[in-house]
């Protein structure tokens, strides 16, 4: 490979020779779009068969959340932590900001029951 010197800096400049670049045909780039739209069908069948565990998900949590709070005539108190047996149970609610301590108005998360999390 020859090689100059650059007048500016006055280092080599390896001169070689150009690769060819992969020119894309119209062609490839529908057969690319079409695999893109089944990978999408094939997800979307995915999600649908999941959709019956967060059903199943709603129910058990609608059932285990009475357990961590406590109603009385002028208040209500969520337990954070229970025990059964010796097994303890976490409860952590996504409508409060430990760290801020704070109420908050909603927390958008990926999950099926947004009050909160059993651990």
């Amino acid at each position: 490979m020859p090689s100059k010197k650059s007048k500016i800096t006055g280092k080599k400049i390896t001169v070689g020779k150009k690769t060819q670049t992969n020119v894309q045909t119209a062609t490839s780039a529908l057969t690319q779009i079409k695999d893109r739209f089944i990978a999408l069908k094939k997800v979307r069948a995915k999600l649908a068969s999941v959709k019956s565990l967060y059903v199943q998900h709603n129910e058990l949590m609608t059932e285990l959340m009475p357990l961590f709070i406590e109603v009385k005539a002028d208040e209500i108190i969520i337990k954070r932590e229970i025990k059964i047996g010796s097994t303890k149970y976490r409860f952590t609610p996504f409508f409060y900001d430990e760290k801020k301590g704070t109420v908050v108005p909603k927390v958008w998360k990926s999950t099926a029951f947004e009050s909160g999390s059993i651990e």
